[in-house]
C-alpha cells in the first residue's frame, strides 16, 4: 500500500499527460474516416462532382460538407455502405429513406462493382477532411500578382510620359531664366562700355532677329521637325486599333490561367465554334454551369467571381433552381478585326491545324484576357509566308496539295504557295 501511494504523483501526472494529449485531437465522426484522402478527392472528381458538392449547395444529390456528422453513426461505416450500393440499403435503413425522399427519389449510382472497398474508403476520407480555403490562398494572391502585370506596364508607359512632360517644361523655365539673365549681363556690360542699352524686345521679337539672322540653322531645324512629325505621323496612322497587350477589364473576372492552365480544360470546351465556323464565340453561362453548379471556389476570391455567374443566370444554388431573376452579362470586347478584313477560325482551326496560342498567345498563363498579336494584314501575311500547309489527312485538297508538290519539288509548301496572299483571299 505505501508503495501504491509513493507512485500516485507520477501516476497522476502521467494520467494528466495522457489526457491532455486527447483533448488535444478532434473528436468527431470525421476522425474515424479511414482511407486515403488525396486519392480520394481524385475519386470524387471523377464519380461524384458531377452530383454533389463539397459545399452545401445542392446539384442533384444534397451538398457533403459535414456528411459525417449528419449520417448515423459510426459514420464511414453507414457511408461504405451506402456509396457501395444505396439501393440495397433502401430496403431497410430509415436514414437513407429519408434522404432518397428529400431530395426528389433521385436513385443514385450504385458503385458496387465499380469503386473498390479501398476506394470507397478513400472517397470518406476525403470527404471528412475537405481542402480548406487557406490552401489556396498563396494561389489566388500569385494569380492577383500576374493579373496585375499589365496594369503595371501601363503604369511605366504614363510615368514616362510624365516625366517626359516635366523635362520639357523644365527646360523651357530654364531658357528663359537664361534669356532673363543673358539680358541683364549685356546691360551691365554695355553699362561699363558706356554704350547705350539695346531696345528693349520681346522673347517673339527676339526670336524672329534669330531666325534672320541664321537662315541656315533655321531651315535645318525645319527639315528636322518635318521629318520627325512624318515619322511619328506615320507610326501613329499606323498604329490606328493596333493594340497588342489591350488588356480591359470585365463584368466576371475570367481567369484562363485557372481553366485552361490548371485545370487543363480543353481551348474548345468553351469556344466550340472555332471549329465549325468564323467566330470562336464567347461562350454561354450556360456552359459555365456545366462545372459551377457544383465548382464554387475554393476561396474568397473565387468565390466572389462565381457568384457573380449565379447572379446572372437565376441560380439559386441553396435550393439548386433556376429560381431568380436573370441578368445580362455586359463583356467588353478585346479582339476587333475591320468589317472589310475576313477571317475564319475554321479554316484555320481545323484546316490549318493551327493552335490557340498562333495566334492569342500563351493564353493558359492569362490571369486577364488580352490581345496579343498585333493582327496588321502585315502580321498576316508574314505568316502565310512562313506556315507550312499539313498535306496529310486533307482529303478536301488533296488534288491541290499533289499539284503544288509536282510544281514545286522538295521544296516546304506553305500557305503562300496557296494562293494566301491573294487580296480576294480576306477582301471580297
Amino acid at each position: 500500500m505505501n508503495n501504491l501511494f509513493k507512485k500516485l504523483p507520477g501516476l497522476l501526472v502521467a494520467a494528466f499527460v495522457v489526457a491532455l494529449t486527447f483533448a488535444s485531437l478532434p473528436v468527431s465522426a470525421d476522425s474515424n474516416a479511414a482511407g486515403n484522402p488525396e486519392a480520394g478527392s481524385k475519386i470524387f472528381k471523377q464519380y461524384c462532382a458531377v452530383c454533389h458538392s463539397t459545399g452545401t449547395n445542392k446539384i442533384v444529390g444534397p451538398g457533403l460538407e459535414g456528411v459525417t456528422s449528419r449520417v448515423p453513426q459510426p459514420a464511414a461505416e453507414w457511408m461504405h455502405k451506402w456509396i457501395k450500393n444505396n439501393a440495397a440499403l433502401l430496403k431497410t435503413d430509415t436514414y437513407a429513406q429519408k434522404i432518397f425522399a428529400d431530395n426528389g427519389k433521385v436513385s443514385m449510382t450504385v458503385f458496387d462493382g465499380t469503386l473498390t472497398d479501398a476506394q470507397i474508403d478513400d472517397v470518406i476520407a476525403f470527404l471528412a477532411n475537405p481542402p480548406k480555403e487557406e490552401e489556396t490562398a498563396s494561389t489566388s494572391a500569385a494569380q492577383g500578382a500576374t493579373a496585375a502585370t499589365p496594369a503595371n506596364n501601363e503604369d511605366e508607359g504614363t510615368h514616362t510620359t510624365i516625366i517626359l512632360l516635366i523635362v520639357i517644361g523644365t527646360l523651357l523655365i530654364l531658357s528663359l531664366v537664361l534669356r532673363s539673365v543673358r539680358k541683364t549681363l549685356q546691360g551691365a556690360v554695355n553699362k561699363l562700355k558706356g554704350v547705350a542699352a539695346p531696345a528693349d524686345r520681346t522673347l517673339w521679337q527676339d526670336t524672329k532677329h534669330w531666325i534672320a539672322t541664321h537662315k541656315v540653322a533655321t531651315a535645318c531645324i525645319n527639315l528636322f521637325l518635318v521629318a520627325l512629325f512624318l515619322v511619328y505621323g506615320w507610326e501613329y496612322l499606323w498604329g490606328i486599333d493596333v493594340t497588342p497587350g489591350y488588356h480591359p477589364s470585365q463584368p466576371i473576372n475570367f481567369s484562363h490561367q485557372v481553366h485552361a492552365g490548371t485545370n487543363s480544360i480543353a481551348c474548345i470546351y468553351c469556344h466550340s465554334g472555332a471549329e465549325k465556323g468564323k467566330v470562336a464565340g464567347i461562350p454561354t453561362l450556360n456552359v459555365c454551369m456545366n462545372c459551377h453548379k457544383g465548382i464554387q471556389g475554393s476561396n474568397p476570391e473565387y468565390k466572389k467571381e462565381i457568384s457573380k455567374i449565379y447572379y446572372a443566370v437565376g441560380w439559386d444554388a441553396s435550393k439548386g433552381a433556376y429560381s431568380n431573376p436573370t441578368h445580362p452579362v455586359e463583356w467588353n470586347r478585346v479582339h476587333s478585326l475591320p468589317d472589310f478584313a475576313y477571317f475564319n477560325h475554321s479554316q484555320h482551326v481545323v484546316v490549318g491545324k493551327l493552335q490557340c496560342q498562333k495566334c492569342h498567345g500563351a493564353v493558359e498563363t492569362f490571369t486577364t484576357d488580352q490581345q496579343f498579336a498585333p493582327l496588321t494584314m502585315g502580321w498576316c501575311i508574314d505568316c502565310h509566308r512562313q506556315t507550312p500547309v499539313h498535306m496529310d489527312s486533307n482529303g478536301y485538297y488533296a488534288k491541290l496539295h499533289q499539284a503544288l508538290m509536282t510544281k514545286y519539288p522538295g521544296k516546304t509548301i506553305t500557305e503562300a504557295d496557296m494562293g494566301g496572299l491573294e487580296c480576294g483571299k480576306c477582301h471580297y
